[in-house]
C-alpha cells in the first residue's frame, strides 16, 4: 500500500498512523516526493486527514522523550520541512481553508522540536525552511493578514519571530513591510478604533512612519549638508520627535544611522501591533481582500429596512383592481389541488381578477346563491364546471393600511355538498354581521363598484355582533373554523406563481396591530396570552426581512443572517418547518421558467414528493441540531446554516465550543478573564477545534428534578422550618439569576431587593441565603453545575471578548419567559451588534422550574442594553418598543372562559407574578371544556375505536362526553358513542411529566399522540386531553384554598399563605398552558378528585 493510500485509511486510528509515520521515515527519497507532490496537488482533498495524522504525532511525541536515535529526529525534520516547503507553499492561496492555519503551526512546533531535540545540529534546516515559508507568505498578497488575524496563524507567527527569535534572522525589508501590513489590517478594523487610539506602540509605530517617509524624502531632496540643514527646520516633525524622545541628526552623514533607529523602533513595535490579534472582524476583512468572490463584507452594502411579506399585494399586481381579494384555506387546497392543471388555475386567477376590478355586471360576476342579510355570489367557470364562492366582507388590508371593504372567497370547487355546507354556515354567521358593512353603496365610472373605506370605531362595533352564542356546539365550531382559525392568503402576482409550481405555506392577512409590529424597524418586545400571534408576528416579521434584505455586490446574493432562539425543542422545530415552507414557496414565486423546464420540474416534484415528505417526518430532531457546529466560528458555521433555528440549550453549547469551555470548566466555578481568554500560546482558546468535550447528557447537571432528589433533602433537613422545595428552588434563581451584573447577590442586597416584586420569604431570607450558600457548596463538592451556572461562565468570557464570528443582523427569542433575565442578558451581550433583537412571551405561560422572570426587569434590560451596547453604522439608538396583543386567533370563547378564570387566580393570589393585560377573547363562542371525575385507565381503551383488520391502525377519538355544554359534569363512558373525529395530528393527549407519558403511551400504543406540558408549549391542536392534571399534582390538597375565591363557595378552606401556596402560581400556569392549546374542545380527565377537593 502507498503512502497516500495509507493516509486515507489512517484517520483516527493511531496504530496506523504510526505505521503511516514510520514508511514516511524510511521509504525512498523518490516515494517520499510522490507522496509530498500528492498532497500538494490536492491539499484541499488531504488537509483533514495531513491534519489528524500531523496531530497524532504532535501528541505523542512533544511531551515526552521518545526513545529513539538521532537519525529519527534528522528523518522526521526532513520530512516536515518537506511538507512546510512543498505542500503549504504550494498552497498558500488556500490559506482560507479549515484547519490551514492550525495544521502550519503544527508542522512548525515539530520541525523545530526535532531539529533541537537531544542538541543534533538541524537548526540551520529550521532556520531556512522558516524563512523560506515566511518569505513565501510575504510574497503572496493578502495571505499574512489572512493567517494573523486568525487564532492558530497567529499563534504561529508569533512563535517563529519572537519565541523561536527569528525576528532576527528574517531580511529587515520583510519585517519593516509585514508591520506595515499588521497596522493597515488592525488600523482599518472598528473593533480595534479604541484601542488604538489608547495605544503606545501604534502611536510609536505612526511617528516611526510618518518620519522615515519624510526624511527619507527630505534626504533625497537636499543632497549638500547647507540645504539639508536649511530646509530641515521647515519640517512638522517635532511632535513625532517628541513622542518617540529623539533628536534629528544636524549632520546628512548621520541620517541614514538614525533611519536604521526608526526602522529597528518600527520594528520593536511588531510585537505590540500583534497583540491586537487574532480577530474575527479583521479576518473577515483579510478573506474579502484576498478571494472577493467567496467572503463578502455585506455590512458595508446594507440596504434600507423594508418588511414587505412575500405575498402581499405588491408593484407587480398593478393590474388588479380596487378590491383585496382574500382566499380563504379551503380555497388555497382547492387550488393546490389543480397545480397539476396551470390552465385551469389561469382561468380561475383570471376570474379573480375580474372580481377585483369591480366590474361585476360587465362580467355578470354576481349570480345570487344565497339571499340573506348579506349576500353571497357564485361564479361559473363553464369549461370545467368548477364555481367561485365570494361575498362582500370588510376588515383591515395591507395593501391600503385601513379597514375597507373586501371580497372573500370562500371555495373554487364543483362539490355541491361542499358548497351546500358552506353556504349553510355563512348563514349562521351574517345573522351576527351588521349588514350594511358587506353591501355596495359606493360606484365609480362605468358603473363599477368601488369598496368602501371605514374607521376602525366602525368595524369594532360591528365585531360586537359576532360575540352572541350560536345555536349549537357543532355550529358555533364551524363558524370558528370560519371565522377566527381560518387564514386568509391575499390574491397577489406571488401566490399564483407559487401555486403553480407547488407551494405549501404561504404569509397569511394579519391584523392592524401585527403588521405594525411586522413592520417595527427597532427591537421588540411582543407580550399577549395564548394564541394572541405572538409567534406569527415574528416569524412573519423574520420571512419579510430575509426575503427584502438581499445584498448584491458583484452580484452575489445575500441575505441577513437570522437566529431563532427558544426553550422548546418541539416549538423549535415547528417554527423551522413552518418557515422553511414560506421561504421555499417565495423562492418558487420568484422562479422563471421556460414550458419545457416546468413540464421537466412538475414531472419531478411529483416523482419525488412522497419520499420527501416521508423523510421530513422521520427526521430526527436531535440529529437536526447535532448536525449544527458546536461553534460561532465563521469558518464552521457558515452562511449555509442561516437563518439558524436553535435551542437556548444549544446556543448555550455552541458559546461553550467559541470560548473553549468544557462542563468540566464549569464545575470548577473558574472565572475566565482576558489573560485565560487570549493565551493563544497556552492552549486555552481554540474555537476552531471540534467540540467533543460538550456531552448531551451530563450527568452533572443539575435541573430541577435533581435538585429535588439530590439536594433538597439535605437542604430540607437544615431548616428550621419545613418549605417547599419548588419556592426554595426558585427563590435560588432571583438570588442567582435576576441580577446580570453580579454572579450572585450579596445577602444584604438580598435582604434588601422589592418585598412587592418578591414576596415570598420576607421574613426568611438570611435562612434562604444559608440554604443557597451550603447548595452552591455541595454543587461544588459534587463537581455539579446548574443552568445558571453554565450561563454565568460563558458571560464571563463574553464581557472580556466578543463572539466574533459571522455578523449576527436579527435575533428572535420566542417564549422569552422560560429563560432567567441571565440568560437574555447573556444573549444581548453576544449580540450587541446585531440590528434588532425580537422577544416574545407570555409571563402566565412561564411553566419553567425555577423562573424569577419579569417583563419589567427585561424592558430595562433592553432599554439598558440598547443605550450602552457599541453603536454600528446602520443604527441610531431608539428605544424598544413593546406591543401587547389581547385578540385570541386559536380558541373560542368557551375555552377562554376558563382560560381567563386560570389568570385571574394567579392575579388575585399572586399579584406579582403575571403581567396585567387585558383578558384575552374571540369572536366566537363554543362548547365549555368538560371535567371528567372518576376516570380510570380502562376508559381509554373506550376512547379509541379502531379497526383490527385495518392496515394503517387507524383510531377514533370519542368525545360523546363532551357533548354537554356545562362546566363541569361526571358521567360515564356507557353514554351514546355515536359521533367520533379522527385522533391524530389535530389531537393529543397532554400529561404532567414524562413518567406518565410513558404509562399512557403504553396504554394507548400508537393510536394518539401523547404530549408533557412542556412538550406541547407553543403548539396547538383541535381537541385536548388533560389527563390526571390534578390526580398527579404535587400541590395535592392546597387546591382548596381556590374555594375562597368562589363567591358562592360555603365550605370552610385553609387560610392563604403566599410561602405554603406558592406552588400553585406554577400549577396554575401549567392548566393555563394546557387548557390553551385547544382550538375547539378540551376534556379533564381525573381519576381521583379526592386529592384536590
Amino acid at each position: 500500500m502507498d503512502l497516500i493510500e495509507l493516509l486515507k485509511d489512517s484517520n483516527d486510528d493511531e496504530q496506523k498512523q504510526d505505521i503511516l509515520l514510520k514508511q514516511c521515515l524510511k521509504t525512498s527519497e523518490l516515494d517520499l516526493d510522490e507522496f509530498i507532490d500528492n498532497l500538494s496537488r490536492s491539499f484541499d482533498i488531504y488537509l483533514s486527514t495531513l491534519h489528524t495524522f500531523i496531530s497524532h504525532i504532535c501528541n505523542k511525541y512533544l511531551r515526552v522523550n521518545p526513545k529513539v536515535d538521532s537519525r529519527w529526529y534528522t528523518l522526521l525534520a526532513n520530512f516536515t520541512s518537506s511538507i512546510i516547503t512543498v505542500v503549504f507553499m504550494d498552497n498558500l492561496h488556500n490559506s482560507d481553508l479549515l484547519g490551514f492555519c492550525e495544521l502550519l503551526h503544527k508542522c512548525i512546533e515539530l520541525l523545530w522540536w526535532s531539529c533541537n531535540k537531544k542538541k543534533i545540529n538541524q537548526s540551520h534546516l529550521a532556520f531556512q525552511t522558516i524563512k523560506l515559508i515566511f518569505s513565501a507568505i510575504m510574497d503572496t498578497d493578502g495571505v499574512l493578514e489572512v493567517l494573523v488575524s486568525e487564532v492558530y496563524g497567529r499563534r504561529c507567527l508569533k512563535r517563529i519571530l519572537f519565541d523561536f527569535n527569528m525576528i532576527n534572522q528574517i531580511e529587515r525589508v520583510e519585517l519593516l513591510r509585514a508591520v506595515d501590513v499588521i497596522a493597515a489590517l488592525v488600523e482599518k478594523c472598528s473593533e480595534h478604533k479604541n484601542d488604538l487610539s489608547l495605544s503606545e506602540s501604534f502611536s510609536v509605530y505612526k511617528a516611526c512612519t510618518a518620519l522615515m517617509e519624510t526624511l527619507g524624502n527630505h534626504q533625497s531632496a537636499n543632497r549638500k549638508q547647507a540645504d539639508f540643514h536649511n530646509n530641515l527646520k521647515s519640517l512638522s516633525i517635532k511632535d513625532d520627535l517628541a513622542l518617540l524622545r529623539m533628536t534629528v541628526p544636524q549632520k546628512l552623514s548621520d541620517l541614514p544611522h538614525f533611519l536604521l533607529a526608526l526602522e529597528q523602533r518600527k520594528i520593536d513595535s511588531f510585537s505590540d501591533l500583534i497583540g491586537f490579534l487574532p480577530c474575527t472582524s479583521c479576518h473577515k476583512r483579510a478573506l474579502n481582500y484576498m478571494y472577493p468572490k467567496k467572503y463578502v463584507l455585506e455590512e458595508e452594502y446594507a440596504t434600507p429596512e423594508c418588511f414587505r411579506l412575500p405575498f402581499e399585494f405588491d408593484e407587480e399586481d398593478y393590474k388588479l383592481g380596487p378590491w383585496d381579494i382574500l382566499l380563504s384555506e379551503d380555497t388555497i387546497k382547492d387550488l393546490q389541488q389543480l397545480e397539476s392543471k396551470p390552465e385551469v388555475i389561469r382561468a380561475v386567477m383570471k376570474k379573480l381578477g375580474h372580481i377585483s376590478s369591480g366590474e361585476w355586471n360587465k362580467y355578470k360576476l354576481r349570480s345570487t346563491v344565497r339571499t340573506s342579510a348579506i349576500p353571497v355570489y357564485e361564479v361559473l367557470l363553464p369549461d370545467n364546471g368548477l364555481k367561485i364562492l365570494w361575498q362582500i366582507d370588510y376588515g383591515f388590508t395591507i395593501r391600503s393600511g385601513s379597514h375597507t371593504q373586501l371580497v372573500k372567497i370562500w371555495t373554487v370547487t364543483a362539490n355541491k355538498e361542499r358548497i351546500d355546507k358552506i353556504l349553510k354556515n355563512l348563514l349562521i354567521v351574517h345573522t351576527f354581521m351588521q349588514s350594511h358593512l358587506c353591501k355596495v353603496e359606493r360606484m365609480g365610472k362605468n358603473n363599477n363598484c368601488l369598496p368602501m373605506v371605514f374607521n376602525e370605531e366602525q368595524t369594532k362595533s360591528s365585531d360586537k355582533y359576532r360575540l352572541n352564542s350560536l345555536k349549537s356546539d357543532d355550529e358555533s365550531l364551524e363558524i370558528h373554523k370560519m371565522l377566527i382559525t381560518n387564514k386568509f392568503i391575499p390574491l397577489s402576482t406571488n401566490l399564483y406563481k407559487s401555486l403553480v409550481l407547488g407551494g405549501l405555506n404561504f404569509t397569511f392577512q394579519v391584523s392592524e396591530k401585527e403588521y405594525e409590529i411586522i413592520n417595527c424597524p427597532t427591537s421588540a418586545i411582543i407580550i399577549g396570552r395564548s394564541g394572541t400571534g405572538k409567534t406569527t408576528c415574528i416569524v412573519f416579521r423574520q420571512i419579510a426581512s430575509y426575503l427584502n434584505s438581499q445584498l448584491s455586490p458583484d452580484d452575489k446574493v445575500f441575505h441577513k443572517r437570522q437566529i431563532f432562539i427558544t426553550m422548546s425543542p418541539n416549538l423549535r422545530h415547528r417554527v423551522k418547518k413552518y418557515f422553511d415552507n414560506i421561504r421555499e414557496s417565495a423562492i418558487l414565486a420568484r422562479t422563471k421558467m421556460t414550458n419545457a423546464q416546468f413540464r421537466e420540474y412538475r414531472e419531478k416534484k411529483d416523482e419525488e414528493s412522497g419520499i420527501e415528505s416521508k423523510m421530513h417526518e422521520e427526521k430526527d430532531e436531535e440529529e437536526e441540531l447535532n448536525g449544527i457546529p458546536d461553534s460561532f466560528n465563521h469558518l464552521q458555521l457558515t452562511d449555509k446554516y442561516f437563518p439558524l433555528f436553535i435551542t437556548f440549550d444549544k446556543f448555550s453549547k455552541m458559546l461553550q465550543g467559541t470560548y473553549g469551555i468544557s462542563n468540566r470548566d464549569i464545575t470548577k466555578q473558574k472565572k475566565y478573564d482576558t489573560d485565560n481568554i487570549d493565551s493563544f500560546d497556552k492552549g486555552k482558546f481554540e474555537p476552531n477545534r471540534k467540540s467533543s468535550f460538550i456531552n448531551t447528557e451530563d450527568k452533572n447537571f443539575v435541573d430541577y428534578n435533581r435538585f429535588q432528589k439530590k439536594y433538597w433533602p439535605s437542604l430540607n433537613d437544615r431548616c428550621r422550618q419545613k418549605f417547599d422545595c419548588v419556592l426554595v428552588y426558585s427563590e435560588f434563581s432571583i438570588i442567582k439569576g435576576s441580577n446580570p451584573e453580579v454572579d450572585y447577590l450579596s445577602r444584604e442586597d438580598y435582604r434588601n431587593i422589592s418585598i412587592k416584586k418578591y414576596p415570598a420569604f420576607t421574613y426568611n431570607r438570611d435562612l434562604i441565603y444559608d440554604l443557597f450558600l451550603q447548595y452552591e457548596k455541595m454543587k461544588a463538592r459534587n463537581d455539579d453545575y446548574d443552568s445558571m451556572d453554565r450561563t454565568l461562565a460563558i458571560s464571563h468570557c463574553a464581557k472580556k471578548k466578543t463572539l466574533g464570528g459571522l455578523h449576527i443582523h436579527e435575533v428572535y427569542i420566542d417564549e422569552c419567559q422560560d429563560n432567567h433575565i441571565v440568560d437574555i442578558a447573556l444573549i444581548l451581550k453576544v449580540f450587541e451588534l446585531a440590528n434588532s433583537i425580537f422577544l416574545a412571551g407570555d409571563i402566565a405561560q412561564c411553566i419553567a422550574r425555577g423562573s424569577s422572570f419579569r417583563f419589567q426587569d427585561l424592558r430595562a434590560l433592553m432599554y439598558k442594553w440598547e443605550l450602552t451596547r457599541t453603536p454600528t453604522n446602520h443604527r441610531s439608538v431608539l428605544k424598544p418598543k413593546k406591543f401587547e396583543l389581547n385578540f385570541n386567533y386559536r380558541s373560542h370563547n368557551g375555552i377562554l372562559r376558563l382560560a381567563n378564570s386560570v389568570v385571574k387566580l394567579i392575579r388575585d393570589f399572586f399579584p406579582n407574578s403575571i403581567d396585567p393585560l387585558s383578558p384575552e377573547h374571540s369572536e366566537v363562542d363554543g362548547p365549555q371544556p368538560i371535567i371528567f371525575d372518576g376516570f380510570q385507565e380502562k376508559h381509554f381503551s373506550s376512547f379509541f375505536v379502531g379497526n383490527k383488520e385495518n392496515e394503517q391502525n387507524e383510531h377514533s377519538f370519542t368525545y360523546s362526553i363532551c357533548m354537554d355544554t356545562k362546566c363541569r359534569k361526571q358521567t360515564t363512558l356507557s353514554q351514546k358513542q355515536s359521533s367520533f373525529i379522527e385522533f391524530g395530528a389535530d389531537q393529543v393527549i397532554i400529561v404532567r411529566d414524562d413518567e406518565t407519558k410513558l404509562y399512557v403511551m403504553k396504554l394507548i400504543g400508537k393510536a394518539g399522540l401523547v404530549m408533557t406540558v412542556f412538550e406541547a408549549k407553543g403548539m396547538e391542536f383541535n381537541d385536548v386531553l388533560l389527563y390526571n392534571f390534578f390526580t398527579d399534582s404535587p400541590a395535592c390538597r392546597k387546591w382548596r384554598v381556590i374555594l375562597s375565591a368562589l363567591s358562592e363557595n360555603s365550605d370552610p378552606v385553609p387560610t392563604f399563605s403566599y410561602e405554603k401556596h406558592y406552588i400553585l402560581s406554577s400549577e396554575l400556569k401549567h392548566l393555563y398552558v394546557a387548557i390553551t392549546r385547544a382550538r375547539q374542545r378540551i376534556w379533564i380527565c381525573e381519576e381521583n378528585k379526592e386529592r384536590f377537593t
